[in-house]
């Protein structure tokens, strides 16, 4: 007997569908709330409450904490997979399916945005997980890269895309994408076309009007450039001063909830009580340590900015500048995913101040507009672009083996500057 139902069709009345539309719909919220205010800020009876359920339903679908970030983190590395493979089967060549890729997840965002599609957690905290699930996600997420990564080779093999290590590229491909969370509003998604062009126009063509040439610089150390915000008493500046490297160090590798106050006092070499009354507690510590980074990329962009050189040169010194530190003895510059671990009076200060950092890269856009080096773009998104390119650097340790080399810096922000297109050289 024929059925009148496609079994391709997904009943409604079907237990098992409407206990996974529960569950997506549990994770969907959990991965807003984890993006905005982080993992240790909320608590399961949070996510009840906003879906107006009792904490006993949320605890049907998941054992702990842990476990809701696990499969938060596991539903986001599917959807990114999808992604890239969905991109991959794409016709064309290598750069027509990375165009793909960045549209496509750029589009799925503006549906999040606009409340018709749900909400993929950032994977931030996986370092607070357990060994075995952060593993798996580790694992995950190599798999997503390397399809990525294909598509990169595909394209210097099809010499559309520049000859450049292809680990670099699809960092920076990556950083894209991966920032798309912190900048895009609202705004953007009531008209998204003309934003979503803006950033391909700036990953296909670059920022500069011809092929930009890098060569060698040379990098400032922080000890000769002045010192604004920090204690005037110098040996109590060396030890604040340590303090918050250190603990941006541990901010970065294991997130705000697996970041011991102890820990970063034994590593330093310093008594509990020592440490203790320079830092009150562990939220002082993360907020400081977002102000020192304020700091020394103010004073780095400002060092860019002192030299006599093109808009196009000090953007790219900014950037260098900014990537040097980051794998620097005098680094590393705290990571903007920490910032929801803050308190909200803190949160709104750091980003105030975050902007005022952005107008002097942007001012530097300016100039290049100015003296022909940079062709017409829209700043606002070049500075998103540029920042997510920064905050994501790190992520390059992962990939490449001689992180501080020069040249690698130079690769990465290739991509920025000279646009994934490989163009003819002077």
């Amino acid at each position: 007997m024929n059925s009148v139902i496609s079994s391709q069709v997904a009943s409604p009345f079907s237990k098992g569908r409407q206990h996974q539309l529960k569950f997506q719909a549990i994770l969907s919220e959990a991965a807003q709330l984890f993006n905005w205010q982080g993992s240790r800020a909320t608590t399961l009876a949070d996510i009840a409450g906003s879906m107006k359920l009792t904490k006993t339903c949320v605890y049907y679908y998941v054992k702990t904490k842990e476990d809701l970030i696990y499969q938060c983190y596991v539903s986001s590395c599917d959807m990114w997979l999808d992604a890239v493979q969905r991109a991959n089967q794409q016709p064309g060549n290598g750069l027509d399916k990375i165009i793909s890729l960045v549209k496509g997840h750029f589009y799925k965002y503006i549906d999040t945005l606009q409340g018709i599609g749900p909400h993929h957690a950032m994977l931030s905290e996986i370092s607070a997980l357990d060994a075995t699930h952060a593993e798996d996600i580790l694992q995950r997420w190599a798999n997503i890269f390397e399809v990525c990564q294909q598509m990169v080779e595909q394209g210097i093999e099809e010499a559309v895309i520049e000859d450049l290590d292809s680990a670099v590229v699809a960092s920076g491909v990556f950083s894209i994408l991966q920032w798309f969370p912190v900048w895009l509003n609202r705004s953007h998604a009531a008209n998204p076309e003309p934003v979503i062009n803006g950033v391909l126009d700036i990953m296909i063509n670059g920022l500069s009007t011809k092929h930009y040439q890098f060569d060698d610089i040379q990098f400032p150390q922080l000890s000769a450039l002045q010192l604004d915000s920090f204690d005037r008493e110098y040996q109590s500046r060396i030890k604040r001063e340590a303090f918050y490297r250190v603990g941006a160090i541990f901010f970065n590798q294991k997130g705000y909830k697996g970041t011991s106050l102890d820990e970063i006092a034994s590593s330093l070499d310093v008594t509990k009580g020592a440490f203790y009354y320079h830092i009150k507690n562990k939220e002082e510590l993360l907020y400081q340590c977002f102000n020192r980074t304020l700091d020394v990329e103010s004073r780095l962009l400002n060092k860019a900015g002192a030299s006599q050189a093109t808009g196009i040169k000090k953007v790219e010194l900014s950037l260098r500048y900014l990537f040097n530190i980051q794998f620097s003895e005098e680094g590393p510059l705290i990571r903007y995913r920490a910032l929801p671990s803050l308190d909200e009076q803190h949160r709104k200060a750091i980003l105030k101040a975050t902007k005022n950092n952005s107008k002097i890269l942007g001012t530097y856009i300016g100039e290049g507009f100015d003296d022909g080096t940079l062709r017409p773009i829209d700043v606002d998104i070049a500075q998103n672009v540029l920042s997510g390119a920064v905050e994501a650097s790190p992520e390059l340790a992962n990939w490449t083996a001689d992180i501080g080399a020069p040249e690698v810096s130079a690769a990465y922000f290739n991509l920025f500057i000279n646009g994934l297109s490989r163009r003819p050289k002077p």
